[in-house]
Formats: structure tokens, sequence, C-alpha cells
């Protein structure tokens, strides 16, 4: 009984410092991940797109005469995520430290699925526009032309709809602005 009671206080023994151990161990293996991760000097792609463009941004979307409704929105959308994603300023031409122009040069709609009947039910968007960004600073221009897509399905009405339509276009729009600011990012390592 005794040796029972002894082998047993031996294994918690042994077991706890086993634990303690381990536990140290753990903490150093994630605390040497952290410094590597951190001492890489990893930064997002933003970032870097944020030092190409400054502080201050004015955007310009020029107007596409065919389509005027989806340019005012698309202008809209644009300010929006340039504000949110290099968390910049926009503001009036004089002021900036960069301009963007931006120009829808091609919407297309593609039919990616039909149902029973031969109506399209699910498509694609694709867009390709036109960034042109000058920095005042560095008074350097660049233009580069993104492309940009969105999957939608329409509901059981298959009527491609305006409202689906501009939402469809603004969204691919936002994947080419993506699309610029890696390239702007890119740039500037």
């Amino acid at each position: 009984m005794k040796k029972q009671f002894l082998n047993q206080s031996v294994i918690h023994s042994v077991k706890q410092i086993f634990d303690e151990r381990l536990s140290i161990m753990l903490k150093s293996v994630f605390l040497l991940f952290i410094l590597c991760f951190v001492g890489c000097g990893y930064q997002p792609i933003a970032h870097q797109s944020k030092k190409a463009l400054g502080e201050k941004i004015y955007v310009e979307v020029k107007i596409d005469t065919r389509d005027p409704q989806n340019s005012v929105s698309l202008k809209d959308e644009l300010t929006r995520a340039i504000a949110q994603k290099l968390h910049a300023n926009i503001t009036d031409k004089e002021e900036s430290d960069s301009i963007i122009i931006a120009q829808l040069k091609e919407v297309r709609f593609e039919s990616l699925a039909e149902n029973q009947v031969g109506f399209a039910t699910f498509y694609r968007c694709n867009v390709r526009v036109e960034f042109q960004y000058e920095n005042k600073n560095a008074r350097k221009t660049r233009i580069f032309s993104k492309k940009g897509f969105y999957n939608f399905s329409l509901n059981e009405s298959s009527v491609l709809t305006d409202s689906a339509r501009i939402e469809a276009i603004n969204v691919a729009v936002l994947r080419a602005l993506d699309g610029f600011i890696a390239q702007v990012g890119i740039e500037t390592l």
C-alpha cells in the first residue's frame, strides 16, 4: 500500500514537472514566433500604398456619358473605399498629396448558369478600370488598368434589374481598386 502511494506520488510529481516544462516551452515557442513575425518588418500592402499616395488624396471619376448613373455611384464607392482602406483624407485637388483619376473603361456581363427554361440565373460582371495617379511630391504619374469581377445570382425572376446591375458593377470596381492599391504598394517596395 505504501509502495503504491509512493509510486502515485512520484508519477504525480513527474507529471507536474512535465506540464510546467511543456508550458514554458510552448510560451517560449509562441514568443519566438511573435518576435520573428514582428521582427521581419512585415507591413500590410495598404501601408506601403499609403506611403506612396500620402495622407491627402483627391479622387476624380471620369463620367461615362453612356452610363452616367453608374459613374456617380462609382465615385461615392471609390471615395469611401480609398478613405477606409488607406485611412487617408479625401481633400480638394489643390490641398492633396496625390490625385487618383478613375475611369470605367469596360463593363461586361456573362451568363454563368441558366434555369430549366433557359433564362440566365447566375451572372458574372467583369469590369476594366483605368486608374491614373499622380504623386505631387515625387512629380510622378502612373497609369494602371485593373480588372475586377463579381459573381451574383438573380432570384426567381431571372431579370437583371438596374439595382442588381449597379451593385454588381460597384463590387467589381472595388475589387479592381484592391488590385490598384496592391500595385501601388508593390511599386514602393
